[in-house]
């Protein structure tokens, strides 16, 4: 004898609903795990910056620094190589190393621009991140008359990684930083930056392949302080030491 079974259509309908609840649930959690925030692009600025993760306002002053010891002959390009790291016990650790080559242009017997061209490959390991990265960049510096008390940099400055969130979501994604100075000015008594603006611009890839795109302006206001401000309007405050 055939026994049939009698599933009422409204009990369907709640399994069917229950499903697509959960499924989008799981798309839900899916998406904010690969995504890429503004707050993310913030730091990864702030670390392409600030001299405690190897950033580019430590290759300006070790540009200045290089330029005072060391003697350089007009037209005569140079190259050097140097390793830079964290001290010990230092949060966050960081270790690139750099290759550099540089040419001094004279007008006359005067220097009138040192132009830096450098590569390297780094890793920071920081309370909110950790990454590996390669980075190049081109400086160009002025202002080398003795009635001039600040250097000026135009600058161009690359960092391509990948990195590691260690906070909240904690996923993994790749990223393109690029920031471009004009007119930066450095003091040449503290040999640290006093003034400037720099453009940035940074290209984002999560693990689930989709694109993220953030630009802004970095304004250095010395006291080894600079604000920060992208798509959405909010100042982000870096500061190194």
């Amino acid at each position: 004898m055939k026994n049939n079974i009698y599933i009422p259509k409204i009990l369907v309908a709640a399994v069917v609903t229950a499903g697509l609840a959960i499924n989008l649930s799981s798309c839900k959690k899916d998406a904010a795990a690969t995504t890429v925030t503004e707050a993310d692009a913030a730091q990864l600025s702030t670390n392409a910056v600030a001299p405690s993760s190897g950033g580019m306002v430590d290759q300006v002053n070790r540009s200045v620094s290089t330029y005072n010891t060391s003697t350089f002959s007009c037209a005569v390009s140079k190259d050097s190589s140097y390793t830079i790291a964290s001290a010990a016990g230092a949060t966050p650790t960081f270790s690139y190393s750099l290759m550099w080559n540089y040419n001094l242009a004279c007008s006359g017997a005067t220097p009138s621009q040192l132009t830096f061209n450098f590569t390297g490959t780094g890793s920071y390991d920081g309370p909110n991140m950790s990454s590996s990265d390669n980075s190049k960049g081109g400086f160009v510096m002025t202002g080398f008359g003795a009635s001039a008390t600040q250097y000026s940099f135009n600058t161009t400055y690359t960092r391509t990684g990948t990195t590691t969130s260690k906070i909240l979501r904690q996923y993994t994604f790749n990223s393109v930083i690029t920031i471009t100075g004009t007119n930066i000015a450095v003091d040449k008594t503290t040999q640290e930056i006093a003034s400037g603006t720099a453009a940035v611009t940074i290209q984002a890839t999560s693990s689930s392949g989709k694109s993220f795109s953030f630009s802004g302006t970095i304004t250095f206001l010395g006291n080894k302080t600079a604000n920060l401000v992208l798509n959405s309007g909010k100042t982000y405050v870096i500061q190194w030491s």
